[in-house]
């Protein structure tokens, strides 16, 4: 970030994306439903997600070691629940020049889009691992409701 950015984007501000709390909803009216194999496919990458935070968090199952295994899954946790609540909505028009390889040296609101590109781009495992978990339980109730009826 340089002195021009600052001096510079007030005669030519650029649009700045959001970050969200709790905001799933899109902007967009004419959003298409996802397709069936798309939501299958999010939720086993999602639990494949899950299920290597579990490995993360006991990969050391010595009897000393009960502290840091409720550590690791507090954080897996902690981590789980940002990415569901936290949604980050860069302006992709906005995020520098040649895609946002390069920063734009006039602009500061640049930066803030591509800081957000960043959050969503670190909260999207934990956004999917959530999604996962919940789709696979609103599943196994439909399924467990059919196999009793």
């Amino acid at each position: 970030m340089s002195f021009i950015e600052w001096f510079l984007e007030p005669a030519n501000p650029g649009p700045i994306g959001k970050l969200g709390l709790n905001s799933p909803e899109s902007d967009d009216d004419d959003d298409k439903p996802p397709r069936k194999w798309l939501i299958w496919l999010a939720v086993v990458v999602g639990l494949i997600l899950f299920g290597v935070g579990l490995f993360w968090a006991f990969q050391d199952l010595s009897h000393r070691a009960a502290l840091p295994i409720i550590s690791r899954l507090c954080y897996l946790a902690l981590y789980i629940l940002i990415g569901h609540l936290i949604t980050a909505k860069p302006n992709y028009t906005n995020v520098g020049w040649v895609g946002g390889l390069i920063d734009n040296p006039f602009r500061i609101s640049d930066d803030y889009n591509r800081w957000l590109v960043f959050i969503k781009a670190i909260l999207l495992p934990g956004k999917l691992i959530a999604y996962s978990l919940i789709m696979s339980w609103h599943l196994s109730k439909h399924l467990y409701n059919k196999l009793n009826k």
